[in-house]
């Protein structure tokens, strides 16, 4: 889904993600990934995304608008069912899931009598009843203390909880006889405005003036002192404030078990809950696919699972397309592989002509098809692939020791023994990586292999002008396209012999028919190699084009005076009745 530099910016999933919640973009990257392969799956997800396209119903905005601001519901309730959510997440997580729950629920007559997509409705009618049991564990919850993480306060009810019931109410006991004890105190201090202060955490304290000390028991135990006040706990009072102490720790010891159990009973309808936050990532899904249908002026594709086709009409690079914004610049481009006809198209053009963009193209605009996303076409009909298998691109691996043309070789080794004669192959200059001949010789026959054996839906790009040929050889089967330009010979001044480059304008149009060379100049030029350079090799250029093309006029000599002498040999053989001899070899060497 990334592009090279590892963003995401310019890669299909950019194109394809308006998902508003995290479990929702990961679904979708998961859709772009691992695309549909049963035809009726396919056409569901299309029949939804069109019904949230044409439908002007109100029950599909409040349903979007459900989407924002959502937590991430998955990895919640997969940190409950592990037992690692804090109080707080666990609050978040229960009140999203239980408000969503009940919006739908109110929700349920509308989507009943206003929609019609089968998988649509699927998915909204059953969320109800999967959210349900969130609303019983957020009713017996202590919003305030859920949020500050006390424990302790956690439960509102405690009724169903025995433990902490009779803890509480254990420690509410020793509070009480602490309170009590306060008579006890005023009566011996004669002091009966005087109640316990709490310093530094120390709680229950009796604070007297020094100048009354001499009141103070001696068995009273002294906490802390100021240079007006001391105070004191009474023998009673360590006591059970020491009680009082342990029941709270016991407390939270407690608290903490019964908080593992109120998780692990959640955890009991995980995959309940997991359902429906699954429901909700889809719906979020075919809001995304809707959305970018709309903005895109895309069209539904027809895709069936009879025979291995491509066709598709005025197509676009759906990342091309949308970074070219409205200016309506792109130029579209039809495709057509039929697997029972003509099902290789060999690409040839100018470097920098749009050949790598367009094989993208077709297969990204496949991809997004098999996901059940409309694409960027005005019409497609497409077979279902087992496959997309693509070579493009030119690196080494230096840490498996390969150089750049063993590891172009290897991935093409890959595809040869995986693809089918229901996959879509790409192939981008393969050969490139080594000597011209070699090169040739291994595109040609890796090329016809395809042709011949596999019967792929095959794109192949190239410079190598031999490989055409094969569409003389595979008639049926072969078709040879271009990517059009324009040819702009230079001025050159009479005065001057400087030879000049041409100048290439691409018009990015696939156009049938082979193109005679590829102007690796032009792309030079565009590079800011220097002038000098660029003459010197224009130069070269021509030399080694007329060294070819001399002899290519030789060769083509040779053949037609064979072809001559052939026929001067049938002509001996059938009215002067002479056998096979070497005289007419010998001819023939004179003649030359």
């Amino acid at each position: 889904c990334k592009t090279t530099d590892g963003g995401v910016r310019g890669s299909l999933l950019w194109v394809l993600d308006h998902t508003r919640t995290p479990f929702g973009r990961r679904l979708i990257r998961k859709w772009v990934s691992q695309p549909l392969t049963d035809p009726q799956s396919i056409s569901q997800r299309q029949d939804a995304v069109q019904e949230i396209l044409e439908s002007d119903s109100l029950t599909l905005i409040s349903i979007r608008s459900l989407m924002s601001h959502l937590p991430d519901l998955e990895r919640g309730i997969c940190s409950i069912y592990h037992k690692k959510s804090s109080t707080q997440e666990f609050y978040l997580i229960s009140c999203s899931l239980s408000r969503l729950g009940l919006e739908l629920q109110a929700l349920l007559p509308a989507i009943q009598s206003q929609i019609n997509s089968a998988l649509l409705r699927g998915l909204l009618l059953d969320t109800p009843d999967l959210l349900a049991p969130a609303h019983s564990f957020l009713k017996v919850l202590n919003e305030k203390a859920a949020k500050s993480g006390n424990k302790t306060e956690l439960f509102s009810d405690l009724s169903g909880f025995p433990v902490l019931q009779e803890r509480t109410e254990q420690i509410q006991t020793v509070l009480n006889e602490i309170q009590d004890h306060r008579k006890e105190i005023r009566m011996k201090l004669k002091a009966p405005a005087l109640d316990y202060t709490t310093v530094s955490g120390q709680e229950f304290l009796i604070e007297v003036k020094n100048s009354l000390s001499s009141t103070v028991p001696p068995d009273w135990v002294k906490i802390s002192c100021t240079k007006a006040v001391s105070r004191y706990h009474s023998p009673f009072l360590v006591e059970r404030y020491k009680k009082l102490l342990q029941l709270r720790e016991q407390l939270l010891l407690d608290c903490q078990r019964e908080w593992t159990n109120f998780l692990e009973q959640f955890g009991e309808h995980y995959h309940t809950m997991k359902r429906a936050i699954s429901h909700l990532a889809t719906m979020d899904c075919l809001f995304s696919l809707a959305e970018v249908a709309k903005q895109g002026d895309y069209c539904r594709p027809e895709v069936c699972q009879s025979q291995p086709q491509i066709i598709i009409r005025e197509g676009r690079h759906p990342a091309i397309d949308l970074l070219m914004g409205e200016h309506n610049q792109y130029v579209a481009n039809h495709t057509e592989l039929q697997g029972d006809g003509r099902r290789t198209m060999i690409i040839t053009g100018p470097n920098m002509g749009g050949k790598s963009s367009y094989i993208r193209q077709v297969a990204l605009i496949c991809i997004m098809a098999q996901m059940g996303s409309y694409v960027p076409a005005s019409e497609a009909q497409l077979g279902v692939l087992d496959g997309i298998y693509t070579r493009m691109g030119a690196s080494d691996n230096i840490y498996k020791g390969r150089s750049t043309f063993m590891e172009e070789l290897t991935e093409a080794s890959e595809i040869i023994s995986r693809a089918t004669e229901r996959s879509l192959v790409i192939l981008d200059e393969l050969g490139r990586g080594t000597s011209t001949h070699d090169g040739i010789a291994i595109a040609y026959a890796t090329l016809e292999y395809f042709i011949r054996d596999v019967k792929a839906l095959t794109l192949f790009v190239t410079h190598y002008p031999p490989l055409c040929e094969l569409e003389r050889v595979y008639p049926q089967q072969v078709t040879n396209y271009h990517m059009s330009f324009l040819l702009n010979e230079p001025d050159v001044a009479a005065d001057t012999d400087e030879v000049q480059p041409e100048f290439i304008t691409f018009l990015y149009q696939l156009t049938e028919g082979a193109a005679g060379r590829s102007y690796g100049l032009n792309v030079a030029r565009l590079a800011d190699i220097p002038d000098s350079i660029l003459h010197s090799a224009a130069r070269k250029s021509r030399e080694l084009e007329s060294m070819v093309n001399t002899r290519r006029y030789v060769y083509n000599i040779y053949i037609y005076y064979d072809k001559v002498l052939n026929c001067l040999q049938h002509f001996i053989w059938e009215f002067e009745g002479l056998s096979h001899s070497t005289t007419l070899h010998s001819r023939k060497i004179k003649l030359f």
